[in-house]
């Protein structure tokens, strides 16, 4: 039996937590990362007006998350289709830092052709969620689709069809 798996909960928490930064910080040294960074609320947000005159679709997901898995294959696939008219696909993890190799790993499988966030551990769960939508009750995976003016145009709770995903960013592409 190590000595981490002897000590308290609280304390294994930190250890494992230290141990996804330093992992973290090696791929990132080794510049292999596949997360580009960590967003709270204020920098998603400033993330989203980087794109304006895009439609943005931010998708909230987990690597535990069975239906965030299903339907990850169809954003890559949204933004690989629609990216050149203007879409702009945003996904945020939420796993927490002690999962990051997870994280990591799902992303490598994955490739997805678009950029792909952690949520910065600490801080208000409740008031990030409250930011993104109000109606919001935590649940995953959840996506949020803005217009090209950086208006906050759906929010779409659950796992969603390829098809059920084009149809919202199609009304928001245009012609």
């Amino acid at each position: 039996m190590s000595v981490v798996s002897r000590t308290r909960p609280e304390v294994r928490r930190r250890i494992g937590a230290a141990q996804a930064a330093l992992f973290v910080a090696a791929i990132a040294a080794a510049g292999t990362t596949r997360i580009a960074g960590e967003v709270g609320a204020k920098e998603l947000a400033e993330r989203i007006a980087k794109e304006k005159g895009r439609v943005v679709l931010v998708n909230f997901w987990a690597t535990w998350c069975v239906p965030c898995r299903e339907e990850f294959p169809d954003l890559s696939r949204l933004q690989q289709n629609y990216g050149s008219r203007g879409l702009q696909v945003l996904g945020v993890s939420t796993d927490f830092a002690s999962q990051v190799p997870g994280v990591e790993k799902f992303l490598a499988e994955q490739n997805p052709r678009f950029l792909n966030y952690r949520k910065k551990s600490g801080g208000d769960d409740q008031q990030f969620i409250e930011a993104m939508d109000k109606a919001w009750g935590g649940e995953l995976p959840f996506s949020v689709l803005f217009a090209r003016d950086g208006t906050k145009a759906k929010a779409l709770s659950g796992k969603h069809t390829y098809r059920e995903y084009e149809k919202e960013v199609l009304k928001l592409l245009g012609p």
